[in-house]
């Protein structure tokens, strides 16, 4: 049984002439051990699918459901607990707390969470990602690409079941992009994860399990560079 769904889900803002539909009528499944790319321009309605897929905001129709359970029927308080314990977020913005050192970002996943990595698998988490000597700098004394290797880290930190990325690799070099999507697979693949990434780098296709299209709010599925509705 798929993990993460989307049933006829579709999202518009605005109203009257300003109407604009992000998501039409989107259906979507994604299971555990997964490392899934959708791919697609600017504006055509990935980061929309990817806050909609991690409850951040609520779809105007259709059901996304999680582990079998809808998640515009959960409480706040069980959507807050969802966000907090379940799903992962990676986001372009880094959202790293600018007066806590590199350490100290990770320190403040202990405090709200119990669970995490082991202290072997994220000390191979932040040598690949080449950061292992950044621990007692502040988030102004790194470059953007060190910025988004801490955001990564921290978010895989805290274990998640769930990972939504949104380009996670753009502000890395092709080489290490390659190692951060690598990383990725053998997390979804060995730790029983789904790891969902939005991006407009199809470089990165290579690496994953699933690709997917969304173009104007529609979305389909690539096979072996082929375009077929889902």
């Amino acid at each position: 049984m798929a993990r993460l769904e989307f049933e006829n889900v579709s999202k518009k803002y605005g109203t009257g002439t300003s109407e604009f539909l992000a998501l039409d009528n989107v259906n979507f499944s994604a299971d555990s051990r997964q490392l899934i790319l959708v791919v697609g321009p600017s504006g055509s309605g990935k980061t929309t699918f990817l806050t909609i897929a991690g409850g951040l905001q609520s779809p105007t129709a259709g059901t996304v459901k999680i582990n079998d359970e809808i998640i515009g029927e959960l409480s706040k308080k069980e959507q807050s607990d969802l966000r907090l314990n379940t799903v992962g977020f990676i986001l372009q913005s880094y959202n790293l707390v600018p007066y806590l050192t590199v350490n100290e970002q990770f320190e403040l996943v202990d405090r709200v969470k119990k669970q995490h990595l082991s202290h072997e698998e994220f000390r191979t988490v932040l040598k690949t990602l080449a950061i292992e000597d950044l621990g007692a700098k502040y988030p102004n004394e790194l470059s953007g690409g060190q910025r988004q290797r801490v955001a990564i880290a921290r978010a895989l930190y805290a274990d998640p079941e769930y990972i939504l990325a949104d380009e996670p690799t753009a502000s890395l070099d092709t080489a290490r992009s390659k190692e951060v999507m690598s990383l990725l697979r053998e997390l979804a693949h060995k730790n029983d994860k789904t790891i969902i990434v939005v991006t407009h780098d199809l470089r990165l296709k290579e690496e994953v399990d699933k690709v997917y299209q969304i173009i104007d709010g529609k979305m389909s599925k690539i096979d072996d560079g082929k375009f077929s509705k889902i």
